[in-house]
């Protein structure tokens, strides 16, 4: 939920979108389709908002974080498949602090990485 009680869901399978709700569970908007590209998922699992309303999803099949705004509108995305510092191997969970620094659970390498906002 972001910070006006906007609900996201990944919706992982073959649709490999997210969808937008308000707090009563009316549909508002979708975004994403299968794919690697800016703005596709792969089981766009793991989902947060942060303070600014941005999105983040931890997209397990492109090993990759995509950033959102609450419109979905693509920002930027971060990761590559891999062991090393900024590369993951299912990323599955994710989460912001107060700060805006970003944590991701990685699944395949039992880790979870930390990144700044910026």
């Amino acid at each position: 939920m972001d910070s006006v009680d906007k609900v996201y869901v990944g919706d992982f399978g073959e649709n490999n979108r997210i969808q937008k709700f308000d707090s009563n569970g009316t549909f508002i908007t979708k975004w994403g389709a299968p794919g690697a590209r800016d703005g596709q998922f792969l089981n766009p699992i793991g989902l947060v908002a942060d303070s600014s309303d941005n999105i983040y999803v931890a997209d397990r099949g492109n090993n990759c974080v995509q950033k959102f705004d609450s419109n979905g509108t693509f920002i930027t995305k971060w990761g590559t498949s891999g062991a090393g510092d900024g590369q993951f191997e299912l990323p599955v969970g994710i989460a912001t602090d107060s700060s805006g620094n970003v944590y991701v659970v990685d699944r395949g390498n039992s880790q979870i990485q930390v990144f700044a906002p910026q």
